[in-house]
């Protein structure tokens, strides 16, 4: 069996297994996505532009992303409106991050693998940055459910692509995705799992994608955090659930932090 390395690890290390996919996850096994039609995506980038996370606009001032995305208020940035995040487009707005907050209980393992980035001034909603919206139901997912995943993380040929790629998923039973990863982590009622459907090529997130959304049957559901490997045949990805109990963090967490 394939061991799960540490979060710490795997920022020294180059090879294909990631877990969590630490601050970068491309689509694998994915197309380009149509410019703009993921309005409220965010690349979380460095100073060399590279975008090692994704996210999503909750809030005017709020971005959700994975806990175990290593932003650094100093020197990374926040890009909205980003079709080609590498270069100034005219859509695109960038930020400072004010304040970071991961989920309390998070402790660089793959539970609670979710936090909020506070900007340093709101973003201006137009046709090219749209919030998306919390879920409003908490009915887990069965498996077969379909889903969308993007980001601009890592594609099939190891390169960091130009434009923000997509892919199609299903969920896999938890029993099932437990029996692939060997319970190594365990995957909880706080996770899903997902797979894409080609069986030679299938979708799947991987380094660089950390943190951006899981879209399944039309409602914001999970956000990128680990897999082993990318697009390997027959091993799902792994996902942070939206629970009520997160939701429920996210929302005192904005309320607690607004601006006087």
């Amino acid at each position: 069996m394939t061991p799960v390395w540490s979060p710490a690890l795997l920022l020294s290390l180059t090879a294909v297994i990631l877990l969590p996919r630490c601050g970068c996850t491309d689509i694998v096994g994915g197309q380009d996505a149509c410019p703009h039609s993921w309005p409220y995506m965010a690349a979380l980038r460095n100073k060399n532009l590279t975008v090692f996370c994704g996210g999503a606009l909750v809030e005017k001032k709020w971005v959700l992303t994975a806990a175990h995305c290593l932003f650094d208020k100093s020197k990374d940035t926040v890009v909205l409106g980003a079709h080609q995040p590498s270069i100034k487009e005219r859509e695109q707005q960038k930020f400072k991050v004010k304040r970071s907050f991961h989920h309390p209980e998070y402790n660089c393992s793959f539970e609670n693998d979710i936090m909020l980035l506070k900007l340093s001034r709101s973003a201006k909603l137009n046709k090219y940055v749209q919030r998306l919206p919390l879920p409003d139901s908490f009915e887990d997912l069965k498996p077969g459910t379909y889903c969308k995943v993007a980001g601009w993380g890592r594609t099939s040929t190891e390169e960091e692509p130009k434009y923000l790629q997509e892919g199609t998923l299903k969920i896999v039973s938890r029993k099932i995705c437990n029996r692939k990863y060997g319970n190594t982590p365990k995957i909880t009622n706080n996770m899903l799992c997902a797979a894409g459907e080609n069986s030679d090529h299938p979708s799947d997130a991987c380094e660089g994608d950390s943190g951006g959304p899981l879209i399944c049957a039309g409602q914001y559901s999970g956000i990128v955090a680990f897999g082993r490997g990318c697009g390997i045949k027959g091993m799902p990805g792994g996902y942070t659930r939206l629970t009520e109990s997160y939701i429920n963090w996210i929302k005192k967490t904005i309320s607690s932090h607004r601006d006087p």
